[in-house]
């Protein structure tokens, strides 16, 4: 049985039961993170006042909260805008969660146009005043191996790399980067040192965000982009930390996450071992 949970904002999430953790941060609020963590650091405020349309690459459709989120704030800011949106989900029965879910009332009229699509095989598609949103369904490293297009900016939203650590390698980051136009920002909630050192493994360059619901600065990532700098406390660790080792897959990313986190725990304990003898 899924659990509905209230979060620190009184929106609402699940408890994934695959994964065990929650969709989004519960000290935060569902709501608050989506606007925090994802919708202002991709800059899509800015974005909506001077462009008609954006495209938005979302990996981890999840609840929808990112994207109806996304939508509300880019209406605000051009009522005119329209959102090109194309989403990367594991689990179908995420439409099955939402329909539970009780909503805000400012985000109700998005998702009511969010359900108001079809599914066809492996694809859902719903198209509202303002966006189009594209959610594919299946095995993250698969689909984006074949998705053509350069984005505006990536939410990129997976679960934990302690528990879905398949998604936050060097390999997933590279294939990532390769759909981004030079000036997007990739935003995660994620505050990993693994996460952070495999992002610029990749060719980023990355930044923090302040902290939402925690102590940890959130994570921005862009190619060329203006994002928010690094502090010296942080560039320090990165190069200094045992434990600042990326996940790496093997070039078909088909590693089972198992031997992943395990090449990496292998990597952190070397580094562990390195440093007391020295």
């Amino acid at each position: 049985m899924d659990s509905r949970i209230k979060t620190a904002d009184g929106t609402e999430t699940f408890l994934n039961p695959e994964y065990n953790e929650a969709y989004h941060s519960t000290k935060a609020g569902a709501y608050t993170e989506s606007l925090h963590k994802f919708v202002l650091p991709c800059q899509i405020d800015r974005l909506s006042r001077e462009n008609d349309s954006i495209y938005i690459l979302d990996v981890g459709f999840g609840l929808g909260y990112n994207i109806a989120v996304a939508v509300e704030t880019a209406v605000k800011n051009n009522p005119d805008i329209f959102l090109k949106i194309l989403s990367v989900e594991k689990d179908k029965k995420v439409f099955d969660r939402i329909k539970q879910l009780n909503l805000p009332e400012n985000l109700k009229g998005i998702y009511t146009e969010i359900l108001s699509g079809k599914f066809e095989e492996n694809r859902y598609t719903a198209k509202g005043k303002n966006f189009h949103l594209t959610v594919i369904f299946g095995d993250a490293r698969k689909l984006l191996k074949k998705i053509t297009g350069r984005f505006d900016a990536v939410f990129y939203d997976p679960f934990s790399p302690k528990v879905n650590t398949e998604m936050w390698t060097v390999n997933m980051f590279k294939t990532v980067k390769n759909l981004m136009k030079e000036e997007a920002v990739l935003a995660t909630y994620s505050a990993s040192l693994a996460v952070r050192k495999g992002l610029i493994e990749a060719g980023f360059k990355i930044g923090l965000v302040e902290p939402v619901g925690r102590k940890s600065y959130s994570t921005v990532a862009t190619i060329k982009g203006e994002i928010p700098p690094l502090t010296e406390k942080e560039k320090n660790r990165l190069k200094n930390s045992p434990y600042a080792v990326p996940y790496w897959d093997n070039e078909d990313m088909t590693l089972p996450p198992e031997i992943i986190k395990a090449n990496f725990e292998k990597e952190v304990e070397k580094n562990l071992t390195a440093l007391k003898s020295s």
